[in-house]
């Protein structure tokens, strides 16, 4: 599957999905210090040879669509997180209008998405929620804890998963 990464960070995630045998086409993050991570996991060979555009908010779409068939991202939590003033849309570091916008222009079959569990405290939700469902997208989701996995920690994060509806065909 090809991959388009928005708000990639430094690429831990995408060693995940490289396990799956995911193709990374794209990768998108403005954080300099996480592109020249990306850079060097690119050179030593851990992650896939493509293209790092450098900010969500001025990423366009269009072209790639019809060759991405999953996207992924952990947009910004700060927005969101119980640790933070949860200012929402009010907050310049909200990801999710851009995330949608581009989940809209490029129109991948898949979504993985993620974000911190004070998420689904907020009627925030609600809105990334039905703006999936408007986008033509059926979402299943959860919130697990770090220890799932065994770490030493709590940690709670949502997992957003959806598929892009399909008319039924006899």
């Amino acid at each position: 599957m090809n991959e388009l990464a928005l708000f990639a960070g430094a690429g831990g995630g995408l060693l995940g999905s490289k396990l799956l045998g995911w193709r990374t086409i794209c990768y998108v993050e403005r954080d300099p210090y996480c592109v020249e991570v990306l850079k060097a996991r690119i050179r030593d060979g851990y992650l896939d040879d493509a293209p790092i555009w450098d900010d969500c908010n001025t990423f366009d779409g269009h072209p790639w669509a019809g060759s991405v068939d999953i996207i992924t991202a952990g947009f910004p939590c700060q927005p969101f997180s119980v640790a933070g003033k949860r200012l929402e849309e009010k907050d310049p570091r909200n990801g999710w209008p851009a995330t949608i916008r581009i989940i809209r222009e490029v129109r991948p079959e898949y979504l993985f998405l993620e974000n911190v569990s004070g998420l689904l405290s907020r009627d925030y939700v609600k809105r990334i929620f039905g703006d999936l469902a408007e986008s033509g997208y059926v979402v299943r989701w959860d919130c697990l804890p770090a220890t799932v996995v065994g770490a030493p920690h709590l940690r709670k994060r949502v997992y957003i998963a959806a598929h892009a509806k399909r008319e039924r065909r006899d």
